[in-house]
């Protein structure tokens, strides 16, 4: 499985955003340069940094993101993915089953909200994800396909 354009968008600002916690110090994209290079407005930019802080604070496992230049997909890349695409489909309810199974029951609602605003606004600058079928239960443990960035 290939990634389009617009997912691979999505992979490598939550690598981007990532990649500081996983190795402290070492040079790393800049995920802010990624929303921009992508025509992402800025205030889909501050609903991403908004998604993923609250994702970072009430996970309750680890959560298998993969490094910049890893050639395939973590789990929870895969589930991020599903997520986008399920908002930007109208799918709330399979938005919540993704963050469900990544956070505590009182971290939902505010990254729902994040990710309801990121979804939205990327969508309506081009970034449209593929349909969330495709994906189909990709953001629980054990579901995950390993599609292969080009």
């Amino acid at each position: 499985m290939d990634l389009d354009a617009e997912e691979l968008f999505v992979i490598a600002a939550l690598r981007a955003w990532v990649a500081p916690l996983q190795a402290p110090g070492a040079p790393h994209p800049d995920w802010r340069e990624i929303m921009r290079l992508a025509i992402a407005p800025a205030a889909a930019a501050t609903a991403f940094d908004m998604l993923m802080t609250i994702i970072a604070h009430g996970a309750r496992r680890s959560l298998d993101v993969r490094s910049p230049p890893c050639p395939s997909l973590g789990e929870a890349e895969v589930g991020l993915l599903a997520l986008v695409a399920a908002l930007q489909a109208g799918g709330t309810a399979a938005a919540t089953e993704v963050l469900r199974d990544w956070l505590w029951d009182e971290a939902v609602p505010g990254a729902l909200r994040a990710a309801e605003h990121f979804a939205a606004l990327t969508a309506e600058a081009g970034l449209q994800l593929p349909s969330p079928d495709l994906v189909a239960g990709a953001g629980r443990r054990g579901h995950a396909p390993r599609p292969t960035l080009h």
